[in-house]
């Protein structure tokens, strides 16, 4: 598991570090850093499968993404914690005007030694990979660290960043060998990973749909139905999806009470989001990280709960996977301890500044009396964080 993330030069993310657990979540206003830490976190995760440029999502070229544009390297490093290898971390340089990326630095440490090694020289083009990808996927040149690389690859690789829009989710998914049980960000291609798990393990299907209408007992059966659909690029780094027609599956519910079965279409935006997470619980090998923003769109703070359960239900059951999630609402917050949460703020300067909740001496006098989403809705974010930087003036 990580147990800390630290990011420096990213964005606003001027000089970050956050304590993780098993399943965090992020809060704060509008444009306070929260997508940022999730964006580096994934860019660390990517670049174990992916060309360094492919492994920063989005849209960008040059400096955008370094602060203030400048010509700084970006620094993403995490801790582990019970395993061989305890920390891991690497600098990237961003080229002035393309999409471009290479390594500049990337070190590991061990409970008994610490590494570090050196990028390409300056002169190299921006085209590179870290070690561990470089190790993993490349001519296989014996090298002292494999089994480092190999375990750092081990602990990192495999994540999956959603930002779920229902009516992606609803689309028919036209068979594709590259999206083996794998949805795009949005949301594209539930219909075919729920397929993929039916053809894989009938039973794991048949505990996923038995799930799923325990919470929606207005249905009593998931169907996939052949249909025209659509097939999409598979993680494009840039996040966009376009569309071409062609053969496939759509989702259906059979109702109870009748023969009728209605298109997921029609199915309300909390029917589809609660079925997207069973189906991440109930793929063969889930997520090692998985990043979710607001999970509260779409949502009746009932299903809420149920999102949260299932979440929890996938950290216990699946020990390995971790999960970081953004979050506006205050009832998702009462679901969490306050050592599960970080508040990001802005500060003058530009610079993101976090505070655990749980260090929080405003956090501290309430919590016996109010839950978490009452203290945030009452203190407001601005108080939770010049509570927690008077304490540590005090300290000081």
């Amino acid at each position: 598991m990580i147990t800390k993330l630290r990011v420096k030069n990213f964005k606003a993310l001027r000089d970050v570090e956050i304590d993780l657990t098993p399943i965090h979540v992020l809060i704060g206003p509008n444009d306070s850093g929260k997508t940022s830490i999730l964006d580096a976190l994934a860019a660390l995760c990517r670049s174990m499968d992916h060309e360094l440029a492919d492994a920063f999502l989005w849209t960008w070229k040059g400096t955008e993404l370094v602060w203030n544009g400048r010509d700084l390297s970006v620094s993403i490093s995490v801790s582990f914690d019970n395993h061989a290898i305890t920390e891991y971390g690497i600098d990237v340089l961003f080229a002035r005007r393309e999409r471009q990326a290479k390594l500049a630095h990337e070190s590991f440490r061990t409970k008994q030694v610490f590494r570090t090694f050196n990028g390409p020289p300056a002169s190299d083009t921006f085209v590179g990979s870290t070690r561990v990808r470089y190790q993993a996927e490349g001519p296989g040149y014996p090298d002292t660290h494999d089994r480092a690389w190999r375990s750092i690859k081990s602990l990192l690789e495999g994540v999956q960043y959603y930002r779920w829009d229902p009516a992606f989710l609803a689309l028919p998914v036209a068979p594709d060998a590259t999206r083996r049980f794998r949805m795009e960000s949005n949301g594209f291609g539930l219909a075919l990973c729920l397929d993929e798990i039916l053809s894989f393990d009938r039973d794991r299907f048949i505990q996923l749909e038995k799930r799923f209408t325990e919470i929606f007992p207005h249905i009593t059966s998931i169907k996939l139905i052949q249909e025209a659909a659509y097939r999409a690029p598979v993680d494009s780094p840039e996040r966009v999806t376009m569309l071409q027609e062609a053969d496939g599956k759509g989702l259906y519910f059979k109702l109870r009470g009748g023969e009728q079965i209605m298109p997921a279409s029609q199915a309300s935006d909390g029917t589809l989001l609660v079925l997207a997470y069973l189906a991440i619980l109930h793929l063969p090998q889930p997520p090692r990280v998985l990043l979710l923003e607001e999970p509260e769109n779409g949502m009746h703070p009932k299903r809420l709960r149920d999102v949260l359960t299932i979440l929890r239900e996938l950290v216990k059951e699946q020990s390995h996977t971790q999960v970081v999630l953004t979050t506006h609402s205050p009832y998702v917050l009462d679901l969490f301890e306050p050592e599960e949460v970080t508040l990001c703020t802005m500060q003058d300067d530009g610079e993101v500044k976090t505070t655990r909740l749980s260090d929080s001496p405003a956090v501290k006098r309430q919590i016996e009396v109010f839950t978490l989403g009452e203290i945030w809705t009452s203190e407001g974010d601005a108080a939770i964080a010049q509570a927690q930087e008077a304490a540590e003036e005090r300290d000081e």
